[in-house]
């Protein structure tokens, strides 16, 4: 299973055969959706962008418009509260820490450090741009809409195995506020039972990916191998 046709007969399957409409179901797919995608940073939906640039005119008022990147859905800060990367092109690179928008002022001429305006979705650079670049800015982004008569395969960020996740959580949303009954009420818990295993099956599929990610990295170094500040480093003490 993986079109959306597919996945809405499976959903009219879960419901004991009682057709949803089309519309409703579409609504209770992406209600299950948001939740899911809401629920975790999954490395599938992360991203970077490489679309917005600055010069050194750059000043603490200048907008850089994050809106015009049409799936992103939040900044993805590291640990160290790195948020954007300004690139020369070369081989010098920049790194911004995010700061609170509501203390702007007290930020403005820190250079180094941004804000982020997240209901205008504009961000801001503080303190003096070095040099003309590129900003890398990480990010989560959102799957695409998901289309219940198409043949097309739908929900490709995941794999199709996971796809029959969210017609169970659409027929929970359906059995259990829209249609409640005796009948519903007894099959909710094992339906109930089979999405949270599939959340679990995805979430340790994710997990499994970030964890690659950083297993080979010491956090003690920066890197290329200098030592991060403040760090104690277990293997030179």
């Amino acid at each position: 299973m993986n079109t959306g046709a597919e996945l809405y007969d499976f959903l009219t399957a879960l419901n004991a055969g009682a057709t949803i409409d089309i519309d409703l179901a579409t609504i209770l797919i992406d209600n299950g959706k948001a939740i899911l995608e809401e629920e975790r940073d999954w490395m599938v939906l992360r991203k970077t962008s490489t679309a917005k640039t600055v010069t050194t005119a750059n000043t603490w008022q200048t907008a850089i418009d994050l809106s015009t990147i049409t799936d992103f859905s939040k900044l993805h800060v590291n640990s160290d509260g790195v948020a954007v990367k300004l690139f020369d092109g070369s081989d010098r690179i920049e790194y911004y820490r995010l700061k609170p928008f509501d203390q702007r002022l007290e930020w403005k001429d820190i250079s180094y450090t941004c804000v982020y305006d997240e209901n205008a979705k504009i961000l801001y650079l503080n303190g003096i741009v070095p040099y003309s670049g590129t900003l890398y800015i990480p990010y989560v982004s959102s799957s695409t809409a998901i289309d219940l008569e198409s043949a097309s395969a739908v929900w490709t960020t995941f794999p199709s195995r996971f796809l029959p996740i969210l017609a169970y959580y659409a027929t929970g949303i359906n059995k259990g506020a829209v249609d409640y009954d005796s009948i519903n009420r007894q099959m909710l818990p094992s339906n109930a039972a089979i999405l949270g295993s599939l959340k679990e099956a995805m979430s340790k599929w994710d997990s499994s990916k970030e964890l690659a990610t950083i297993q080979s990295n010491d956090p003690s170094e920066y890197p290329g191998g200098s030592p991060r500040a403040g760090a104690i480093d277990r293997y030179n003490e």
